[in-house]
């Protein structure tokens, strides 16, 4: 824990690795009222660190303290944290509008394109628009992101279309994403032997492309695993 915070001062660091520790594993309580005000004294490496610490404790307003001054630095980690962080926090005026301007500023990229899926599909903020949401799924699928992937595999098994619903299933699937696994047996139920013979080829020639690397960003895999 020490080694992931060497740079910052010693007495900063004693009292941030307390105050977490303390609140993450239970010893006795310390208050997390007053760490955001550290915000501006960290890298941010580490302060996009102890935000991603302070998230998965559910932590929010803290949490964005972190990500706020990278975010506005242009650090597209920080932003998209920042987003993800205003999408779940429901006790925060406006989560949404703020989810959605942070998200569409970084409307390229695959993470932010699937939630953008998710606010025209539930109308979060946004007018309920199954055509956008569906834009924005295929936009983040076509660049492999596995929930979309995932999302999009469900979306053409509640049409019928088994054969799609297969193998964007196997895409997500293949990409770690475990949701899938039930889903491809499903759907290939559904499949003839030969349907499943056409599909089955059709991704041993496309899985390549298919393929999320996303997992060797280190900015993005750790936010990943705070929202899957």
């Amino acid at each position: 824990m020490k080694q992931k915070f060497k740079g910052l001062g010693f007495s900063l660091v004693i009292f941030i690795v307390i105050v977490i520790f303390n609140s993450l594993f239970g010893a006795p309580p310390i208050a997390l009222s007053g760490i955001e005000k550290y915000s501006d004294k960290v890298t941010i490496d580490e302060a996009r660190e102890l935000g991603f610490i302070l998230f998965k404790s559910k932590r929010y307003s803290e949490a964005r303290a972190f990500f706020k001054p990278a975010a506005q630095q242009g650090d597209v980690g920080s932003q998209l944290s920042l987003a993800t962080l205003y999408f779940y926090d429901l006790t925060e005026n406006n989560n949404y509008q703020q989810a959605y301007y942070r998200f569409s500023k970084n409307s390229d990229n695959a993470f932010a394109q699937y939630y953008l899926s998710l606010l025209y599909h539930f109308g979060y903020y946004v007018p309920q628009s199954q055509l956008k949401s569906l834009f924005w799924l295929e936009k983040s699928a076509a660049q492999s992101f596995p929930a979309a992937q995932h999302n999009l595999a469900v979306y053409y098994f509640n049409l019928g279309d088994y054969s799609q619903a297969y193998l964007w299933g196997r895409y997500a699937r293949d990409n770690d994403f475990s949701q899938a696994r039930s889903l491809v047996k499903q759907a290939a139920g559904h499949l003839t032997p030969q349907e499943k013979a056409i599909a089955d080829k059709t991704y041993r020639n496309s899985k390549a492309e298919h393929h999320w690397d996303g997992k060797n960003n280190s900015q993005i895999g750790a936010l990943l695993e705070q929202v899957f």
